[in-house]
């Protein structure tokens, strides 16, 4: 099956005139926000840069080697980056207001992409297979907002200007929470100048702001995609008209979004894994029976284990897995009963299909 890339191959020669924005635009545009575009890409409304020249001034700084040494869409973006840069499609993509912070308690990454039919593309970053990253995300069932929702929806709200026109927001894993919650929580002047929303694979919202007024305001421009191996994009409560991708790779490791499929501009349909369907229940049972204090306790108990077990990375489950396994399970006798349950649904869900 057509992947990303060969969508690039066919489809770069085509204005956003002739070819109106798409959802495999949506994902390429989500993933450049992950790429380091620190003293490339302006930040704070000090300018703005042609994505071709950005592309070139990104590796005339950085080798394949460099870019190597990270993992998943650290890794993948740049590459996509590289591909579209001479495209009629990408080329004169405006690149501006780059941000990227982090610190012990939260990482917060984003990028605006005007597109030449005069639409704005607002990038937030998400993670990726790191431990870190994961633990951000389970946070979100207990704790609301988070300081990368507040930073989200500050951004939002600085970078829409009022000349600004056709705002499409977007993002993948986090950022998929993170472009939901900067458009329920923007200024209502903005908020009616977002004409979609994607999340990519990215968790859903407490039951408090899931049944909000301002979550039914942007439901209408929803669009959630997640792929057959979900587990980020099934985290908290969601809307049930998701779309289910199919991908080109196995497990964990679909939630890559450069894996996966498409026809022409359309993300190619698939089913929800047997693992996922399990894990998914698990999770709305364990949002029904426990409060934000319980749900902190597992979440803490959870990352705990992977700490102990040295797992700084969920690529780590295919390399020794079952190593990996057994000294989880072992520290799982240190876990109470009503957490023990959810963590193994948890760990199945994470080997299946490895």
């Amino acid at each position: 099956m057509d992947d990303i890339r060969i969508y690039i191959k066919y489809y770069k020669n085509y204005t956003f005139f002739e070819e109106p924005f798409n959802e495999v635009d949506n994902i390429i545009l989500s993933v450049l926000s992950y790429i380091n575009f620190d003293g490339i890409v302006p930040t704070n409304g000090k300018g703005s840069i042609r994505l071709s020249d950005a592309s070139k001034l990104f590796w005339s700084k950085y080798t394949n080697k460099d870019v190597n040494l990270n993992i998943m869409l650290l890794r993948e973006a740049p590459y996509i980056l590289k591909k579209i840069e001479d495209s009629k499609r990408y080329k004169d993509i405006i690149l501006y207001n780059y941000i990227y912070k982090v610190n012990n308690e939260s990482q917060f990454g984003a990028l605006c992409c005007k597109l030449n039919d005069g639409s704005i593309y607002v990038s937030y970053e998400g993670t990726d297979s790191n431990i870190i990253g994961w633990e951000e995300d389970f946070k979100l069932a207990y704790q609301f907002p988070t300081l990368a929702q507040k930073e989200a929806i500050d951004y939002l709200n600085e970078v829409v200007k009022f000349n600004d026109k056709n705002i499409i927001v977007g993002g993948h894993s986090k950022g998929g929470n993170l472009a939901i919650v900067a458009s329920m929580y923007c200024k209502p002047r903005i908020r009616k100048k977002i004409k979609n929303i994607y999340n990519n694979d990215g968790p859903g919202l407490r039951k408090t702001e899931f049944e909000s007024k301002n979550y039914k305001e942007i439901y209408p421009k929803l669009k959630t995609f997640i792929p057959e191996h979900s587990l980020v994009g099934l985290l908290l409560r969601h809307s049930d008209n998701y779309t289910v991708v199919a991908s080109n790779t196995r497990g964990i490791m679909q939630h890559d979004v450069t894996s996966w499929c498409c026809y022409g501009g359309h993300l190619t349909k698939g089913k929800l894994s047997k693992a996922s369907k399990r894990y998914e229940n698990a999770i709305l049972n364990w949002l029904d029976r426990y409060d934000d204090e319980k749900r902190e306790k597992f979440t803490k108990a959870l990352f705990d284990i992977f700490r102990k077990a040295e797992i700084v990375d969920f690529k780590e489950f295919k390399v020794s897995k079952l190593k990996n396994i057994i000294k989880i399970l072992g520290y799982t006798k240190e876990i109470d009963s009503e957490n023990k349950n959810m963590i193994a649904e948890f760990i199945k869900a994470i080997i299946s299909e490895m």
